[in-house]
């Protein structure tokens, strides 16, 4: 749902409102000579050319308080009114001069400027108060709007969220439940089995938080790794190396596993003797540089494709990143090695 109006309707409608504004006050301003001259072909005359002229002296204000100042604040554009309304003024005054040059018309006097000043000036405060008002009504509309899609939103996260929360909730009492009833004996399956729960207990607590230490994401691509290492054996080979100095600083939960999945499944998964991934950490111009590599099946896709494909792992990642710390997720393809790149602002857990 498009929260305001297209370009083409806004100018359309202001257009329509400066045309009815200005014919209304051009037939009240010129009721006077209505009724002393009648309606003539002399009035109807003088009130079409009254209205061009009016609406080509108005034509540069409005482009610079709607088109060309529309970043600045309101108040600073009220206050503007004080230079364009003259400059509104003088193009009138030019255009009558030309006009009355080409139509053989006297020249306007001193006095003339003076005595149509007023009923200009009140002209101008009437077309541009309009304008304003509308504008004014459009942008409330369109935060009504805004606030009402942004809310609906809202009730459909919180039911996702809700169907989130139950779906592991379920699956981690079931776990636990399966791990004690394992014998101790099978120790080794108890150990798996508390390591899927970890993952799930930690996919749970993500919902809640917008950051994380990366100690606690790097213990979680641990245990993810463990796993796949159970289901690859020795075609798995894995290593997580960071530094300490960044253990505590800050991250989005779950940002690392779409990376890593995806070096398992495109570089490991297709490969028959399968291959590596490496995890690295460092800080770097008071940046924390993170750094996957994989080596396994040769890599079948360009840099491009990787991210204008259907995959939506490596395409979201790469959105957090931008959205939310404006960096970018860098890849270089090296024959069979695949590294996969990103940095963080160094924001220690304090």
């Amino acid at each position: 749902m498009s929260l305001s109006l297209s370009k083409e309707k806004v100018a359309g409608r202001e257009i329509g409102l400066f045309i009815f504004i200005l014919l209304l006050m051009s037939i009240l301003y010129g009721t006077p000579r209505l009724f002393s001259q009648g309606f003539t072909i002399s009035f109807i005359k003088e009130t079409i050319v009254d209205c061009v002229i009016m609406a080509i002296a108005c034509l540069p204000v409005w482009w610079l308080h709607f088109r060309k100042w529309t970043g600045l604040p309101m108040q600073t554009r009220f206050a503007l009114h004080f230079l364009t309304a003259p400059l509104y003024y003088l193009i009138w005054i030019l255009l009558y001069v030309a006009y009355n040059h080409l139509s053989g018309l006297p020249r306007m006097t001193g006095r003339q400027v003076l005595q149509n000043s007023g009923p200009n000036l009140l002209f101008y405060i009437q077309v541009f108060s309009s304008l304003h008002i509308d504008l004014f009504f459009r942008e409330r509309e369109a935060q009504f709007r805004k606030q009402q899609e942004l809310q609906d939103l809202a009730h459909g996260a919180e039911i996702n969220a809700l169907k989130a929360q139950i779906q592991p909730h379920f699956l981690f009492n079931t776990l636990n439940s399966i791990s004690a009833s394992v014998p101790s004996s099978e120790e080794h399956t108890r150990v798996l089995i508390a390591r899927l729960a970890g993952i799930f207990r930690y996919g749970l607590d993500s919902i809640k938080q917008e950051l994380v230490s990366l100690e606690k994401e790097l213990e979680f691509i641990a245990n993810y790794l463990s796993l796949e290492k159970e289901r690859f054996g020795d075609r798995l080979h894995y290593k997580i190396d960071t530094k300490r100095e960044i253990a505590h600083s800050l991250i989005p939960p779950m940002l690392l596993q779409p990376l890593v999945e995806n070096a398992i499944r495109h570089g490991i998964e297709p490969s028959i003797t399968g291959g590596y991934v490496s995890i690295s950490g460092s800080l770097q111009n008071k940046k924390v540089v993170i750094e996957i590599q994989s080596c396994g099946a040769p890599c079948a896709k360009t840099v491009q494709q990787m991210f204008t494909g259907t995959g939506l792992g490596l395409i979201n990642t790469a959105k957090r990143l931008k959205t939310q710390f404006d960096e970018n997720l860098l890849i270089t393809i090296e024959g069979n090695e695949v590294k996969v790149q990103f940095a963080l602002p160094y924001s220690p857990n304090s």
